[in-house]
């Protein structure tokens, strides 16, 4: 029988016990997925409707506003904006995790750490979702896959880790400061202008903003599962490179974020 209790002061062995509970928040964050839809005719299916929809409204008015053609820019649009969909959401809805959870916090022994595993769970979903409609729009225009885009495997185990990491620092931070989320939300709104997912770095290169991708950390991220999923090779080693060290980096923060806040969540509720 596993005691919950007894990692009250190892908060970093939360992580591993959750981990074995994840019958229960696999079915508390589908739970979560369904009550987004309760009372409708469609259900979860409108995930699919309205991703393809923005996709294929979007991809088609930019594509034509930037002279890209078609078959290369709409798959490169639609993979780019399920990844930053997935992104986005471990940041803003992620810093709320804890607060959704006061109940069951408060009420039940399950580790804390159950409730950030739980939030993941609908992120994932839509992001699968996403995926397969790059996949649909990508063999409609006749894209070949090869070996070499397995490599978006390991670049998606990599991309969900640092995902995680993001997700429990912002939910920590989220549980004490509330208006974290809002303004966590402008930021991303700031941020995607300046990240290239609805434009190609060769669209800044040509204009001199090479610097607007090359520093920003958010591209790496991206472009681990993107560039295999449409060039079918490896990603370059600089992007390898860089989005292992800022994966490091954020590790790093969110093992001190976790001994020093971990203990006090109940308290902050």
């Amino acid at each position: 029988m596993v005691t919950y209790s007894s990692n009250r002061t190892r908060p970093l062995a939360e992580y591993v016990t959750a981990a074995r509970l994840w019958r229960v928040w696999l079915h508390m964050g589908l739970q979560d997925l369904k009550g987004r839809f309760r009372s409708s005719i469609l259900g979860p299916l409108w995930i699919l409707i309205n991703l393809s929809a923005t996709m294929g409204a979007v991809g088609i008015i930019f594509g034509r506003l930037f002279h890209q053609p078609m078959q290369d820019f709409l798959p490169f649009l639609t993979l780019g904006l399920a990844i930053w969909g997935f992104m986005t959401s471990a940041l803003t809805e992620g810093a709320s995790s804890f607060v959704h959870a006061e109940g069951y916090i408060k009420q039940f022994s399950f580790p804390k750490v159950t409730y950030l595993y739980r939030a993941m769970v609908p992120y994932m979903v839509v992001f699968s979702v996403g995926l397969l409609v790059f996949f649909v729009v990508a063999i409609a225009y006749g894209r070949q896959f090869t070996l070499g885009s397995l490599w978006a495997i390991p670049g998606f185990l990599v991309f969900t880790l640092i995902n995680f990491f993001h997700l429990i620092i912002v939910a920590h931070v989220g549980a004490r400061y509330r208006d974290l989320p809002h303004l966590l939300t402008g930021l991303i709104q700031i941020a995607f202008y300046v990240t290239p997912v609805m434009y190609t770095v060769d669209m800044l290169k040509a204009r001199g903003l090479g610097f607007v991708y090359m520093m920003n950390p958010l591209y790496y991220l991206i472009e681990i599962i993107r560039y295999p999923l449409m060039n079918g090779a490896a990603p370059p080693t600089e992007v390898v490179g860089l989005a292992l060290g800022y994966g490091a980096l954020v590790g790093i923060i969110a093992i001190i974020v976790i001994k020093k806040m971990s203990a006090r969540i109940v308290y902050v509720l």
